[in-house]
């Protein structure tokens, strides 16, 4: 596979050379080729040219979509196998493979097992194209038509997307293929820029200027008032890379006629747990609560095991400790993770008692607008610590 020079998406001139160039290629297509080439074949045809030749590590990424599809063929479609539990782990094997292989030391020798290890697994992007192949396997197994190679090629490898999400779903975006060349039009493209401009604003002006102005320019003297500005900064910064990432892969989607999910709707006005994982990387705690969750809880429920009120606790605070090990097997990965996990505990628990008592046990009588306000208030900071975790700065192991 030849590699001229290896790019991820939004990260380099080069890749925005490629964006630039897909979309002429659509245009293209939609007013010269849409009799001859359905706009299917296009979208794979961009998908394979990014990944063979910008996409470090092709050979890996074809490998691992390959061997996604096989298991959702082998074993949804051919065998028809009734449980989860295999398919499941082995579509999240390569994952976990790649997860270990990050905390494995250097071995100081360059043809040690380890690194040789490291070299395969370690895969752009892995993470969410094993949630997407887990759910495209759970809601599609026992569905009337098999999906095609093609089909499942174009999902799995959207560009856009492809890195750091947003996690779509098979259907929806597979509908928007199926709908192909009339999803591009000047009103598309006119909202596609909006999202463009935007994401440039939040990702390489916002985000970067808070990074080098502030974040490198932070010095750790052992004191708590570094720990303080670093949390929030980080906090900050976090938010306008990644809003701005995917309000770029939106745009992007948009402007080929593919609607990308939204992931980020002003999280930082989010009363609880709950809505602020509606309005923060929606797609990912979309995706926790679907196939993590609510199959935990099913299954706590039909075994009788706990009070309902512990099963849902305890399915919630597994489904954000997964979430902690989907972001690395790293402490401060598992425990940011784990923190998210007793924030939705604590408020599952405290709405449990307002419903029981019949008012709210901790707010008291006050009204309706104060208690939005201080619940804002405290789940900002609360967010902001756990994302503190998250970024490795308090906890260097």
């Amino acid at each position: 596979m030849i590699e001229l020079h290896s790019t991820l998406p939004f990260t380099s001139s080069l890749f925005f050379y490629y964006m630039l160039g897909t979309v002429c290629v659509f245009v293209l297509a939609k007013y010269v080729l849409a009799r001859f080439i359905p706009f299917s074949w296009v979208l794979a045809f961009v998908s394979f040219f990014y990944i063979a030749l910008l996409f470090p590590k092709p050979v890996q990424l074809l490998a691992m979509i390959s061997y996604f599809y096989g298991v959702y063929y082998i074993l949804g479609r051919k065998m028809k196998l009734e449980g989860l539990l295999l398919p499941v782990i082995l579509l999240a094997l390569p994952l976990v493979l790649m997860k270990f292989t990050s905390v494995i030391p250097p071995a100081g020798e360059k043809n040690s097992f380890p690194s040789f290890m490291a070299l395969v697994w370690q895969v752009a992007g892995l993470s969410y194209i094993t949630f997407k192949a887990v759910q495209v396997y759970i809601d599609e197994k026992d569905a009337p038509e098999t999906i095609s190679p093609l089909r499942f090629f174009n999902f799995m490898a959207f560009v856009p997307t492809i890195l750091i999400g947003p996690i779509d779903r098979f259907n929806r975006f597979d509908a928007d293929v199926t709908r192909g060349y009339t999803g591009i039009s000047m009103s598309s493209f006119s909202a596609a820029m909006d999202y463009f401009i935007r994401g440039l604003l939040y990702k390489f002006i916002l985000a970067e200027t808070i990074y080098r102005l502030f974040l490198l320019r932070l010095v750790d003297d052992g004191g708590v008032l570094f720990h303080v500005e670093y949390m929030y900064t980080y906090l900050f910064y976090l938010f306008f890379d990644f809003a701005g990432y995917s309000l770029l892969a939106m745009g992007f989607g948009k402007m080929i006629g593919i609607d990308v999910p939204y992931n980020f709707y002003k999280p930082f006005l989010s009363v609880n747990p709950k809505e602020f994982w509606k309005r923060w990387h929606k797609t990912l705690g979309d995706w926790l609560n679907d196939y993590f969750f609510k199959p935990v809880f099913k299954e706590l429920t039909t075994k009788k095991v706990l009070k309902p009120i512990q099963r849902q606790n305890v399915a919630l605070f597994l489904t954000f400790t997964l979430m902690g090990f989907w972001n690395g097997f790293k402490v401060h990965y598992i425990l940011s993770g784990m923190l998210f996990g007793l924030y939705s505990v604590i408020h599952n628990y405290y709405v449990y008692l307002c419903k029981k008592n019949g008012k709210d046990v901790f707010f008291g009588k006050l009204g309706p607008v104060a208690v939005r306000y201080i619940s804002i208030f405290i789940l900002f900071h609360a967010v902001a610590f756990a994302i503190y975790i998250f970024s490795g700065e308090l906890i260097k192991i």
